[in-house]
């Protein structure tokens, strides 16, 4: 078992804390690693030091995370007995323990930390930060999983933040074999009509929204002339909502992590209100600019 940070760029990683969601994630990830030919990575993050009143429980604690990576690492390779899987503990905090390992994977993979018989608006906090900061794509798996689902939703506004969610979900849909249905929401009080011509705070024109799913479905087309792909606008004023009913019967719904989400508004604050009420495993993929938050 390794505590340092000894990673390459072919690997996928995954939380593991013992949780349903968080073995959710890790069989989620052990079957992304297998078809892709990566090794799966499982991470246990137990806090600093500093957090424990009596010193020796650091030490116990640093014993169970082994003891949890072991159990998991066996369960996994139970299911996956070809896949290469690491294990390794590291102190601090989650979202940041994540961040500086995710630069040197293909993906972070993570459980929902919202329980879904609860409310509160801490839950999720730890997943939407991880997604935040990571370097890499970050998918978020709920729990329970639920069988029959078909299909990969991406979410567009125009922005090139959603031209690499768009690039994204079209590659998962091209390997996995399922449709693709490129969505995107307009203001209710905005007609499609009305939308052609408006002038964005920027003054520069808007394009027509249609015109917009046409063009970002073509590309798609163009690029992958097997894959069935279906465009989708809809006019309400909260974009999450849009994308959480699109994804409900959805394998997979893919967004950016940053951008206008179609209504002008932060795509940070959009994922929040998407991983609140997870509807189906999510990827947030990277902003344009190359830097986190």
């Amino acid at each position: 078992m390794k505590r340092g940070q000894d990673l390459k760029a072919d690997e996928v990683l995954v939380g593991a804390d013992g949780s349903r969601t968080g073995q959710e994630a890790a069989d989620w990830a052990a079957h992304r690693a297998n078809g892709r030919g990566l090794r799966l990575h499982l991470v246990r993050v137990v806090p600093e030091p500093s957090y424990y009143r009596v010193p020796a429980r650091y030490g116990e604690a640093v014993v169970e995370a082994e003891a949890l990576l072991d159990l998991e690492r066996d369960r996994v390779a139970e299911r996956h007995p070809t896949l290469q899987i690491v294990t390794s503990w590291q102190p601090g905090e989650p979202e940041h323990v994540l961040s500086l390992l995710s630069v040197g994977a293909e993906i972070v993979v993570l459980g929902s930390d919202r329980s879904a018989d609860r409310r509160g608006e801490g839950f999720g906090s730890v997943s939407f930060q991880t997604a935040i900061m990571c370097r890499s794509p970050v998918a978020v798996i709920p729990a329970p999983r639920v069988v029959g689902r078909i299909g990969v939703v991406v979410g567009i506004d125009g922005s090139a933040d959603s031209e690499l969610a768009l690039k994204m979900a079209a590659e998962e849909a091209n390997r996995a074999g399922e449709e693709l249905t490129v969505l995107h929401a307009v203001p209710k009080t905005l007609t499609s009509a009305d939308a052609v011509g408006r002038m964005g705070s920027d003054h520069r024109r808007e394009p027509d929204p249609q015109a917009l799913i046409s063009e970002a479905a073509g590309s798609v087309r163009e690029k992958f002339p097997a894959l069935t792909v279906y465009e989708a606008l809809e006019s309400d004023d909260s974009p999450a909502d849009v994308l959480i009913r699109a994804a409900r019967q959805a394998s997979l719904l893919v967004i950016g992590c940053w951008g206008r989400g179609g209504l002008r508004k932060p795509i940070g604050s959009i994922a929040e209100k998407v991983l609140m009420r997870l509807p189906c495993p999510t990827i947030i993929t990277r902003p344009a600019s190359g830097h986190a938050s």
